[in-house]
């Protein structure tokens, strides 16, 4: 007779981390996901800390990000993991923000947009990987959608149907650039682009939440 062992549910352990956005539609966003009613009970196990530092440009985000890193280290209860939400949007010294993220330890990971977060919230309507040149012409695509879209609104309530959709087009469009990127082309000289798939996506495995929804 053959024997099945006994399998047991993995023990959630408590994670604590930090995600610092650029703006206050960013940090909406992350805030609207994790206190979704659906979400909340699960989220409540872990400590996300969300919010936009007075310095927030790349730079000052990932500066930041070290300064909180070092202080948790010195109070003994470290970060499990570290995000920095910005986009392009006419900020200088990306490349730098880029470089100390990446070589810092623990790693500072990037969820990151061409030309600024509202492209992302444009893929949950439609699949495109046409360059917008600016924020001003990615907003007015996204009024077709959503004709009273404003900055800084509390936007994951509205587009939690369509996440699905938003979470395929940002992987599509990111595989879209990858054989430039590939060949040495830096993320934030493509036009348009989006990772932002990727935090929220760690952001539901933290609570074993198997996508599609």
């Amino acid at each position: 007779m053959r024997r099945w062992r006994e399998s047991h549910k993995p023990v959630n352990i408590l994670k604590r981390g930090l995600i610092l956005c650029e703006g206050e539609t960013e940090q909406n966003y992350f805030l609207g996901l994790i206190t979704q009613e659906e979400y909340r009970r699960k989220f409540a196990s872990i400590s996300v800390e969300i919010y936009k530092p007075q310095n927030h440009s790349p730079k000052g985000l990932v500066n930041e990000a070290k300064q909180k890193v070092r202080k948790a280290r010195r109070e003994k209860d470290p970060y499990d993991f570290i995000w920095v939400v910005f986009d392009h949007d006419g900020h200088a010294n990306i490349s730098d923000a880029f470089n100390e993220a990446s070589t810092y330890n623990p790693q500072i990971k990037i969820a990151f947009s061409v030309s600024c977060f509202e492209f992302f919230i444009l893929l949950h309507f439609e699949k495109s990987a046409k360059a917008y040149l600016n924020c001003n012409k990615v907003i007015s695509e996204l009024k077709k959608h959503l004709p009273d879209y404003k900055k800084a609104t509390n936007l994951f309530t509205a587009l939690k149907e369509n996440i699905n959709t938003g979470l395929e087009n940002s992987r599509w469009c990111k595989n879209y650039f990858q054989p430039e990127i590939s060949n040495g082309k830096k993320i934030y000289n493509c036009d348009p682009y989006s990772n932002i798939h990727e935090l929220v996506e760690y952001l539901f495995s933290l609570i074993d939440v198997r996508l599609p929804l």
